[in-house]
């Protein structure tokens, strides 16, 4: 059976696992942004962080294909293409930093980041 010191054993394991988490916290970014690129190239970076209201842009892409992009509040979407499979459309809204919508026939990619500081982000207006 278990005697005392197995359980204080036991117990200080479990503190040490669970440790890193009193620790490391990550840090909320204070500005949102997207970077929308097309084969690899940076085309434009909207601001998300603060954005307020519905904008609405066409995004085209070699070949003359295009995507619709539609940043709402602090959300960035796809909300229509004229890909085969439409799997761009159904990722749905990004948001948090990490989040990405892919297009692989147009070859777009849009990934939201953040950052502490707003130098070199572009306002959609």
């Amino acid at each position: 059976m278990l005697n005392r010191a197995d359980i204080l054993l036991i117990l200080l394991l479990l503190f040490i696992s669970f440790a890193p988490l009193l620790f490391l916290t990550s840090q909320t970014p204070d500005r949102l942004y997207a970077d929308i690129t097309v084969d690899g190239k940076l085309i434009r970076r909207v601001a998300l962080s603060g954005h307020t209201g519905r904008d609405t842009f066409v995004q085209t892409t070699a070949g003359g294909h295009s995507n619709t992009i539609v940043v709402e509040e602090d959300t960035i979407a796809v909300t229509d293409a004229d890909c085969p499979d439409k799997l761009c459309v159904m990722q749905g809204p990004a948001k948090k930093p990490g989040d990405i919508i892919a297009c692989l026939p147009h070859k777009l990619l849009i990934e939201v980041k953040g950052s502490q500081t707003d130098s070199g982000l572009i306002p959609m207006r």
